[in-house]
């Protein structure tokens, strides 16, 4: 799914340093003053040391997140469009391994999906095939529940397993299964259990080191996911992860907290399963964020799409998601004024969108990141994320959330030794403070260690 159905005073002063000069920046902390000043928070790049810092949150998976970033699509022999995947930085692609499409009377027919986990690996691309659905000889037009059925789904999930057995390929066990357009039937958390059961002993009896996980629910529906439980027992393991699809009208930082309370659930699993979020999105049109603009394709609907993409793509690395998926890479029509027509990162005539380019410059800022932290102040929202780099640069992505929330990022002490770009990668000029307000977006902060270190 894409569209949702219900679809006092004090000024804070942020450094992010240690002593003196960027040295201490590198060190990583936060010093938090309240000043008797109605104004915005200021954070500063480096500066003095201070007795009330409070640390940076560290991120030892934020690389994993990053590089298990994949995008959707749903026209698998358009070679050209695997090129765009690449182009942006993702590493996979999402889309359904279609039971009907692989099984036949005369037999299994791979040939589709051979040829696109080749285009694949020839881009150093990898696969998340969806398993699902119906089958018009052995479950016609409904889920597979009964034991013939689940028969046939056994073995459908073992021949695909078994197929790509040493491909870079991982499993999603059905779609959006808590709802009945995709379950194709009231949705039962006990029938759901059963088939993911199944399907879970079928892959690893196929390859037992295939990575499988549950369908994606659609919004975060935790009780679905509570209700279908933890199927470990003594002798097999449940699935490697738990998917979700986070879709919301809110913006994207809401999700932290309902990231929290999925793993305090999941923690209670016998052996405790990752999160993936296997779709995700903003559309142009039809949202809470884009409600005042009549147009999805306008330059003002597409700039706010953009913003929250990137937003959409940084919350999950900092929940450390061990995979995220956006929902899509093209858009499914020409609709101005449909929202499923409206997901993409290409338009439906492959032109590159706003998301588009604010995306691939969001993967070039953080490729070769060698270790992560946050910071976070969720009563005046607004978000710190720090990248020290293999190449021993400093980064900062710097952002608001919230509508009509701002922050001053001051650059002073740094001036002619910091980059500071917008999130297309275009300069900023700034005579010492910038404001950050929601409205514009992240900003980008690079600084070179040895420049601030000769200044």
């Amino acid at each position: 799914m894409k569209v949702q159905q219900n679809r006092g005073f004090g000024r804070l002063v942020v450094i992010v340093a240690g002593c003196v000069g960027l040295v201490l920046a590198l060190a990583g902390a936060l010093a938090i003053r309240a000043l008797a000043m109605p104004a915005p928070p200021l954070v500063m790049l480096d500066g003095a040391a201070q007795a009330d810092e409070k640390p940076y949150i560290e991120l030892p998976s934020f690389e994993a997140a990053r590089a298990n970033t994949g995008v959707a699509i749903h026209d698998i022999k358009d070679t050209q469009l695997l090129d765009a995947v690449r182009d942006v930085g993702f590493s996979f692609v999402r889309t359904d391994l279609f039971w009907e499409a692989v099984q036949a009377p005369d037999g299994w027919h791979f040939g589709e999906f051979d040829t696109l986990v080749s285009n694949l690996a020839q881009r150093k691309l990898g696969a998340l095939f969806i398993l699902g659905y119906k089958h018009y000889l052995y479950s016609p037009d409904q889920p597979p529940t009964t034991a013939p059925q689940l028969a046939a789904f056994y073995t459908y999930v073992h021949q695909s397993v078994q197929r790509y057995n040493g491909a870079d390929v991982r499993f999603e066990v059905w779609n959006e299964e808590n709802h009945p357009m995709y379950w194709l039937a009231p949705p039962s958390p006990s029938k759901y259990r059963n088939l993911l059961a199944t399907a879970v002993r079928a892959a690893r009896a196929a390859n037992p080191k295939v990575t499988i996980a549950s369908g994606g629910v659609q919004e975060m529906d935790r009780a679905f996911i509570r209700s279908v439980g933890d199927i470990s027992n003594a002798t097999e393991r449940g699935p490697d992860a738990i998917s979700v699809h986070a879709y919301r009208q809110e913006y994207p930082e809401s999700v932290l907290a309902d990231y929290r309370l999925l793993r305090e659930d999941l923690s209670t699993y016998k052996n405790a399963p990752a999160i993936w979020t296997t779709e995700w999105s903003y559309p142009s049109y039809g949202y809470k964020y884009v409600r005042t603009i009549r147009n999805g394709h306008s330059p003002e609907a597409l700039a706010l799409q953009a913003k929250y993409t990137v937003r959409r793509f940084l919350v999950d690395w900092m929940s450390e998601v061990g995979l995220t998926a956006y929902y899509d890479m093209r858009d499914d029509g020409t609709d101005p004024h449909d929202p499923e027509h409206n997901f993409g990162l290409l338009d439906a005539s492959n032109h590159k969108l706003p998301a588009y380019r604010a995306s691939k410059y969001l993967f070039s800022f953080t490729a070769n990141t060698n270790s992560a932290k946050y910071y976070i102040d969720e009563k005046q929202k607004y978000v710190l994320l720090k990248l020290t780099m293999k190449s021993g640069d400093v980064r900062y992505v710097v952002w608001s959330y919230g509508d009509g929330n701002t922050l001053n990022l001051d650059a002073s002490h740094i001036a002619g030794h910091a980059t500071i770009t917008d999130m297309f990668g275009r300069d900023l000029t700034t005579n010492g403070v910038l404001a950050v307000p929601e409205a514009r977006g992240p900003v980008f902060v690079s600084v070179s260690p040895v420049a601030a270190h000769a200044a």
